[in-house]
């Protein structure tokens, strides 16, 4: 079973990322088999990564396709704090976003700013999308 090392300063600073960023990229691979990244919500549980999509949205479609995907964070100003995951995704109908009480606590904030709510983002964002990495890469 994949996991990262603590103790190690990249695994230390890929954990802190996992649990303090609001956004990660995620890549999927189009039907072309040309890489398509976008940033999204997310939340780590220590094993794996859950994010919510419109259920017909082009990444849910290309992960139904191609379950392989890379997640990483965006670079520091130096280009430095390389955080790169790899791993098999897949879509499922649950956790539901609302029956998971760190993922609403994260982004409440975040969807008043947007000027919604997070019931209102349960119902149109309901495929969830589980990551399981099973390579960390980075420097």
């Amino acid at each position: 079973m994949f996991s990262i090392d603590p103790n190690t300063d990249h695994g230390a600073r890929a954990l802190r990322r996992l649990e303090t960023e609001e956004a990660i990229w995620i890549t999927v691979v189009d039907s072309t088999n040309t890489p398509r990244s976008t940033p999204v919500w997310f939340l780590w549980d220590g094993e794996k990564v859950v994010i919510y999509s419109e259920p017909g949205s082009f990444k849910v479609r290309c992960i139904k396709r191609n379950p392989r995907v890379n997640l990483h964070f965006s670079a520091d100003e130096q280009g430095h704090d390389v955080v790169v995951l790899t791993g098999d995704a897949r879509i499922a109908n649950e956790p539901r976003l609302e029956d998971l009480p760190a993922y609403t606590e994260k982004y409440a904030e975040a969807a008043a700013r947007l000027g919604t709510t997070l019931e209102e983002l349960a119902r149109t964002y309901s495929a969830a999308i589980i990551v399981t990495p099973d390579r960390l890469s980075g420097f």
